[in-house]
């Protein structure tokens, strides 16, 4: 459990958030080399990890 102040939790999530893009971003890569969709979704400390038909993985805060 985070103990820190609510700054430092503030930053934490933005961090965790940017980290989850990135994963998103991977996710979209993968899907790029047309081995089939991944589907469904990960969930994760900056947000939920969605692949949505035709727009790809996205990342939707809780």
């Amino acid at each position: 459990m985070f103990t820190g102040t609510a700054e430092e939790l503030r930053a934490r999530q933005e961090q965790a958030h940017e980290l989850a893009e990135q994963a998103a971003a991977l996710l979209d890569q993968i899907d790029a080399l047309d081995l089939g969709e991944g589907t469904g979704q990960l969930r994760t400390p900056g947000g939920i990890i969605r692949n949505r038909p035709g727009q790809g993985w996205t990342v939707a805060t809780r």
